[in-house]
């Protein structure tokens, strides 16, 4: 079944809707800069803390991102079963409550992956939650687009998650960066007291007709419906590549700038700076990538599922290069020297354009999981989606400084070269889901439309 070139004569965005998303946008952004922040600041980590290697620092990130997306399922299953908006307020201040032990004087190495892995818990509810509530909140052919610019401010909070603690930990010492992101978490979670829960349903285009008559889809999750939800090639596949593809995104999110600082000998505040520069192609990416995916959704259902090939196939070399590329910079150098150096230049743009490409997989992946999953599922199908995504963040974490450490002497170049390997691996993966998609969509909008019908009948069954 082909989708229409023309978009539906769908609900308008309300301006409420409107004003819950743009929340939700700055509760990505939070969430991402707090998710972000030790492995800039791992080199005086290791001195502060006592600790032998990288790895242990590398440990700590790992086990916060598994808990968070572990703890995604059963946030996502009790948000599926109740009201998403409420759920979104405690997680928020549950993880800002376990980030103020963290700014005790004299914490130790277990002490802080202690209380970061207890925050994990709370972050584990943002990402699930504040997309399934997305989904409900704009028309179904504005989803890339909305989704996408929820994936730029998770770009944008991881970078300035980079910014903060990179520039600040020198100078005023590491929990400095755990404060300012604890004061505006506070802010955040006081900010989603203002914001709707969007009702489920309201913009599928399947229900278009049927809801002018004023009926609301009410239907909620059973396990049956979770057994359907597996029934789905689609939804296997998307999981796999969710895994598989954010391996090398990981990988240099989390030590690009311990890249710079040990293989081209800049310092922490120039590799800062420089990466955080080049990685705000993503921001650029993901924006881009989720207007192109409405944009060949329309014409074909399979269209977002071709974009994720091409990010990967595209990424994959560009990267690949750039871990490889070889030059050389004075420790002193500054950033304008970077820029002004012809050698450096090509890096960064290597680095700009790979990242442009990788930006797009992760978005596109949580929309079409979206598209798949029928309402009163959303929110668990894309909570395992997320946890995909954190198992593939966690490993792409967690192996580069051990094969750096263990393979490589010490040095980061290979071990990034490794990593954007298993960009051409999540390709191979997308091509069952092409073969799929448009099958599963099909079903989860018939699925979806006779439980509205069945509803409405038995809602005038009760009024007569």
């Amino acid at each position: 079944m082909e989708a229409s070139a023309e978009p539906p004569a769908a609900k308008p965005w309300a301006g409420r809707d409107r004003a819950t998303y743009g929340i939700l946008f700055l509760l990505g952004i939070t969430v991402a800069a707090a998710s972000a922040l030790l492995p800039p600041m791992t080199g005086i980590l290791v001195v502060s803390l006592g600790v032998p290697s990288d790895a242990w620092i590398a440990l700590i990130v790992t086990i916060f991102l598994l808990i968070s997306g572990f703890a995604a399922i059963p946030w996502a299953y009790m948000a599926d079963r109740s009201t998403r908006r409420k759920l979104l307020i405690i997680s928020t201040f549950f993880w800002v409550l376990w980030f103020i032990p963290i700014l005790l004087p004299f914490i130790t190495y277990w002490q802080l992956l202690l209380f970061y892995s207890l925050a994990a818990i709370g972050v584990g509810a943002a990402g699930p939650l504040s997309l399934s509530m997305t989904i409900d909140c704009v028309p179904a052919h504005y989803r890339s687009t909305t989704i996408g610019l929820l994936a730029t401010a998770a770009g944008a909070g991881y970078g300035l998650g980079f910014i903060v603690a990179g520039l600040l930990v020198e100078a005023f010492g590491w929990q400095t960066p755990f404060l300012l992101i604890t004061v505006v978490g506070f802010a955040t979670g006081l900010l989603l007291f203002l914001t709707r829960e969007p009702p489920v349903a309201q913009h599928e285009e399947c229900l278009i007709d049927l809801q002018s008559t004023g009926t609301v889809y009410t239907y909620k999750l059973n396990v049956k419906d979770l057994n359907r939800m597996w029934q789905k090639r689609s939804n296997i596949w998307l999981i796999v590549v969710g895994i598989i593809a954010i391996i090398p995104t990981a990988a240099f999110g989390a030590w690009a700038v311990r890249w710079l600082n040990v293989d081209h000998s800049l310092s922490i505040f120039v590799a800062t700076i420089f990466m955080t520069l080049a990685l705000a192609s993503q921001i650029i990416g993901t924006a881009i990538f989720g207007r192109l995916g409405d944009y060949f959704y329309r014409k074909d259902r399979r269209g977002r599922v071709y974009l994720i090939l091409l990010c990967c196939l595209a990424a994959g070399p560009i990267l690949i290069i750039a871990s490889l590329y070889p030059f050389t910079v004075a420790p002193t150098s500054t950033i304008w020297d970077l820029f002004f150096n012809p050698a450096t230049f090509v890096f960064f743009l290597l680095v700009f354009m790979g990242t442009f490409f990788d930006a797009g997989i992760s978005p596109l992946i949580y929309v079409s999981a979206g598209d798949v999953n029928s309402p009163e599922i959303r929110s668990t199908a894309l909570s395992i989606n997320m946890l995909a995504h954190v198992v593939g963040v966690a490993f792409g974490t967690l192996i580069v400084p051990i094969f750096a450490v263990g393979w490589f002497a010490g040095f980061y170049s290979q071990a990034f070269a490794i990593c954007c390997l298993f960009f051409f691996v999540g390709a191979a993966a997308t091509l069952p889901i092409i073969r799929s998609v448009r099958k599963d969509i099909t079903t989860t909008e018939n699925d979806t439309r006779q439980r509205f019908e069945n509803q409405s009948r038995k809602d005038r069954l009760v009024e007569t």
